[in-house]
């Protein structure tokens, strides 16, 4: 049996990758602020969109910043992302509060968030707004990963929580990936 899904809640069937820590930079402000809407839209050219609200406050400095950077947290640093996505602001005192580190861009003038697995170095290509989102369309311009998380794909390291993606589910919901199944090996 099969139960009907309520249309205010059908984007959570597919909601499910990794949350991102969105960091930007604008007239040496840095914002950092939980982005759980993130995929890939095209391999050449790397492209990535983002849909974000027009209450948040990170929705009026990216057109002007024009960079950002997607930082990957794992499971030990959920509680200050959600913390991020609950108290927006340019104010990088918050995130030393936090226990968050920032390190400089590597192709970007915005700041790595240091605790976090993965990052993504972003500029931005366009915005649309086709309804009570903007979608942020987003050109990869460099991407780094711990070794131990991530080679080609996220790892599931074993008795090793700490190097696995956060993922999102909705509200103040969120998950670790279960077991990796591999379908590379013919059946016999």
């Amino acid at each position: 049996m099969k139960e009907e899904i309520p249309l205010y809640r059908a984007h959570r069937l597919l909601t499910s990758g990794p949350v991102c820590l969105m960091t930007t930079r604008y007239k040496g402000e840095v914002n950092a602020s939980l982005v759980p809407w993130c995929c890939p839209i095209s391999l050449e050219p790397p492209l990535l969109a983002v849909a974000l609200h027009s209450s948040r406050y990170v929705h009026d400095m990216l057109p002007r910043s024009q960079e950002c950077v997607l930082n990957i947290p794992g499971r030990p640093h959920a509680e200050q992302a959600l913390a991020c996505g609950d108290r927006e602001g340019a104010d990088e005192e918050r995130l030393r509060i936090l226990g968050l580190t920032l390190e400089s861009g590597q192709r970007v003038e915005v700041p790595w968030v240091d605790e976090c697995l993965a990052h993504i170095e972003c500029q931005l290509v366009d915005v649309l707004t086709p309804g009570d989102h903007s979608l942020y369309i987003w050109e990869v311009v460099g991407a780094w990963a711990e070794t131990d998380a991530f080679r080609d794909y996220w790892l599931q390291p074993h008795d090793a929580e700490e190097m696995l993606p956060l993922h999102y589910l909705g509200g103040r919901q969120f998950c670790l990936m279960g077991p990796v199944i591999d379908l590379s090996a013919p059946p016999e």
